[in-house]
């Protein structure tokens, strides 16, 4: 009964849905009901027992929310097993999960260090950033809380990244925030664009503003021989010194949400709005219903033929699309114009550096050797815990 889309030998991504509760309530989220419910560690563990069944060689679980953390307790059973699992098995595993960090005290990070879990801190950068989108149940700051978790993850040395989302009501704030975290110790530094908001043309120039500052400030940390990740300057740029490794996302393909029920979707927004379900943690995926979610995803719209950028573009991600204008083929026109305003931006600040052939700039993203050394890096940084084999830490 198991169709065979995963194909031996091939990498899959499992998202895991812990619960739906948060003790958030950022102006933002997409999530919209924050119900206590709950997956039981079996689900999960079922799931993880039908991959590598299917003969993967690889897998990459989040573990997502609502708030992961408000479910710890699941998330670090399910991890103990898929550990060992790994361990019989010889099918690698990483392990990620975003966190608000109002969760994130000394027992919950020695446990994130024992199961090797990869943490990602959702936090939005200086104060005015912060309180602009990211507030409390009762619509109080969280600052404190998150900086307190950023302090406690930089102290605890576990590889860890910070994760932001950039609005019209926060991005005036974004080069002091990421020269902000960066004084404060982090060195992975993603973020997003938040594509359900109103981006009119005078938050679209502070956009480019704030990204030419950021630029100012990606320069000068190419001149350091530290490790970094800074978006979005490094992946952009990638799509285009290393295009063959540029994808979008691929719901159903080789990825799958899990519900708290075990069922399966494309991804978190067909979770969210109950869509398309693709199987079930006790019956693997059903082929008829892959077949109807990979006819709905085929082809990009008529409006996105002539644009120069096109394949470097998230229009084809079915959450960002399904979320904004209920359609997993259809863009909205938000994310036409930030992309734009990104990716020319970027390029234009990549073009330069690289006309001024900064070495750290032209090891980072023309070094074919510069992956593999940072990857061994990585892995001699990585934790080594109960004689467990080490592992490198992937975002």
């Amino acid at each position: 009964n198991s169709p065979n889309f995963l194909s031996l030998g091939c990498g899959v991504e499992l998202t895991f849905i812990t619960t739906e509760a948060c003790n958030l309530r950022c102006r933002y989220c997409y999530q919209k009901n924050f119900r206590p419910t709950y997956m039981p560690a079996e689900i999960a563990i079922e799931t993880i027992h039908g991959a590598i069944s299917q003969g993967v060689d690889s897998l990459a679980l989040t573990f997502f929310g609502g708030e992961p953390l408000l479910a710890a307790d699941t998330v670090f059973q399910v991890l103990s097993e898929a550990r060992r699992l790994e361990r019989e098995s010889g099918v690698f595993i990483t392990a990620k999960a975003p966190t608000n960090g109002l969760l994130l005290d000394e027992s919950t990070l020695e446990q994130a260090k024992k199961w090797r879990l990869f943490l990602s801190l959702s936090f939005d950068g200086v104060r005015e950033a912060q309180d602009a989108g990211r507030i409390t149940e009762t619509g109080g700051s969280s600052f404190e809380e998150a900086e307190k978790a950023l302090d406690r993850l930089i102290e605890s040395g576990i590889p860890f990244a910070v994760y932001s989302v950039i609005t019209p009501q926060n991005v005036r704030w974004l080069a002091q925030s990421r020269q902000w975290l960066w004084d404060k110790g982090a060195r992975i530094l993603i973020s997003a664009l938040d594509y359900t908001a109103d981006w009119d043309p005078d938050a679209i120039r502070t956009l480019q503003q704030q990204y030419r500052k950021v630029g100012t400030f990606y320069r000068k940390i190419l001149k350091g021989r530290e490790n970094f990740h800074l978006e979005p300057f490094d992946s952009r740029i990638a799509q285009w010194t290393r295009a063959s490794h540029w994808k979008t996302c691929s719901p159903g393909v080789n990825s799958i949400t899990v519900g708290p029920d075990g069922t399966f979707y494309g991804c978190v927004e067909y979770f969210y709005r109950r869509m398309n379900p693709i199987g079930h943690a006790n019956t693997w995926l059903n082929r008829d219903a892959l077949k109807v979610l990979s006819q709905d995803r085929s082809g990009l719209p008529s409006e996105c033929q002539s644009c120069g950028v096109r394949d470097r573009c998230n229009n084809t991600c079915a959450c960002v699309n399904l979320r904004t204008t209920g359609s997993v083929k259809m863009p909205p026109e938000s994310l036409c114009q930030t992309e734009q305003a990104t990716i020319l931006t970027v390029d234009d600040m990549a073009a330069k550096i690289f006309r001024d052939q900064v070495p750290g700039f032209l090891l980072k993203h023309y070094s074919q050797s510069y992956h593999m050394l940072s990857g061994i890096e990585a892995l001699f940084q990585s934790l080594e815990v109960d004689d467990e084999p080490l592992e490198t830490h992937h975002i």
